[in-house]
């Protein structure tokens, strides 16, 4: 009975860190979409800017 429960808490945290992973991954995906987005639009205006002048 008792290494049931071990086993039953065991999976429990397995998926609990599982959830952790995927949703870290996800906020790590969405941070380099974010700095690509933030790149492109600085040498664009580094672009602008060097034909303007």
């Amino acid at each position: 009975m008792v290494m049931d429960d071990i086993d039953r808490e065991l999976e429990n945290y397995q998926k609990a860190m599982d959830n952790e992973k995927r949703k870290t991954a996800r906020i790590n995906w969405l941070l380099f979409l974010v700095l690509v987005v933030v790149i492109i639009i600085f040498v664009y205006s580094l672009w602008r800017y060097q034909a303007l002048n």
